[in-house]
């Protein structure tokens, strides 16, 4: 198995509460996000918890396809400029993206000064820039032992590098498309995804330099496959609505948390992405979440996105310390998922409020001027 310097990129914090369809909401599609979360983060702490939550990525990026062309695709059909929505992209997924980086500068710092790590200044300096801005680090091709994966100040931001890449095919290209043609783009992708699925023998790809190519396929099948899925079903009303809607995030969760034998796994994989995946947002749209459970699935959902890009700095630090102290085990994952929560959630309310007093300011900076 790969290095598990991988994750898999929810849709931003609020893209779920915000659809322009008939539905304001999807409940049970926010619990899923959120409980796929929690598989990562498990996995990134003990691979055996969920020996198959890298394929949490595939998922999420059919959700985002989804989602994404739910919320703006009628807005671009109708004059939304490329720029306003990479703009409004970007800014509601990088403030916590910075500090998922900042939090995993200083864990590399922490344990280069504990020994326990150990590189060039240069790497980290260079990776640091690089990582920042959404690009992948370039030092693989510079040195003989460079940090790992395309992030390696923060590994699961791998995905968001992809996610805003199919964003930009999506504003430029993919809205203008016919259901047909999309279902074209989606055999051609999907093709391609059989291919590097087969020579690797698995789809935890697209994260290092060695496997990059496989990136590509992987965000545009799953991606495109999420806006077929918002064009036939976006709006759509729920088909039955209760504790049923449990079932597809049990089927999400059984189905990422998997072990599977090595000689199984590219297929696995590969029936995943290509038919569960979508199967199961499907799945999540008709069957509704009870009104008793829509608070719980709200903020799982809210805080989906934050426990992603966050975590992992977290876990490096953690580990060490737990095991220090002599605390390992399941005991120690739900130690360290507590605070993963609660740092995540903390964190997002910060970044909320702090936005949100921004907007307010800017508003009454331009009402001050239109008066004077």
């Amino acid at each position: 198995m790969a290095s598990l310097d991988h994750g898999s990129a929810p849709p931003t914090i609020a893209d779920l509460g915000t659809s322009v369809g008939e539905r304001k909401r999807y409940y049970t599609l926010d619990a899923m996000r959120g409980f796929a979360a929690i598989c990562v983060v498990a996995t990134h702490f003990q691979e055996r918890y969920a020996p198959s939550a890298y394929l949490a990525v595939d998922f999420f990026f059919v959700l985002s396809g989804f989602i994404i062309a739910d919320i703006y695709g009628k807005r671009l059909s109708r004059g939304l400029f490329f720029q306003s929505f990479m703009m409004a992209r970007i800014k509601r997924l990088y403030p916590l993206y910075l500090i998922g980086i900042l939090v995993g500068l200083l864990q590399i710092m922490l344990l280069t000064s504990w020994g326990l790590r150990d590189q060039t200044l240069i790497d980290l300096l260079a990776s640091t820039v690089a990582n920042t801005f959404f690009l992948p680090s370039p030092m693989y091709f510079l040195q003989a032992k460079p940090m790992q994966g395309m992030f390696p100040i923060n590994g699961p931001a791998w995905s968001m590098f992809w996610e805003l890449l199919v964003n930009i095919v999506f504003a430029l290209w993919l809205f203008r498309l016919s259901v047909r043609a999309l279902c074209g783009v989606v055999l051609v992708s999907a093709a391609f995804l059989a291919f590097v699925g087969l020579k690797y023998g698995l789809l935890n790809i697209g994260w290092e330099w060695p496997s990059a190519v496989g990136g590509l396929p992987r965000v545009m099948f799953s991606f495109t496959a999420g806006v077929v899925i918002s064009r036939f079903f976006g709006g759509t009303p729920a088909w039955r609505k209760g504790w049923i809607a449990m079932a597809p995030c049990l089927l999400l969760m059984i189905c990422i948390a998997a072990p599977v034998p090595a000689v199984l796994r590219p297929y696995y994989d590969l029936m995943f992405a290509m038919a569960l995946a979508p199967l199961i947002v499907m799945l999540g749209l008709f069957l509704e979440m009870p009104a008793r459970a829509q608070a719980l699935a709200t903020w799982v959902g809210y805080i989906s996105y934050p426990v992603y890009i966050l975590h992992r700095g977290i876990i490096g630090v953690f580990k060490p310390v737990a095991g220090s102290l002599g605390l390992n085990g399941p005991l120690a994952f739900f130690v360290l998922l507590g605070a993963v929560l609660c740092f995540a959630y903390v964190t997002a309310r910060l970044v909320d409020r702090t936005m949100a007093m921004r907007a307010r300011r800017v508003r009454s900076y331009r009402g001050e001027k239109i008066f004077d």
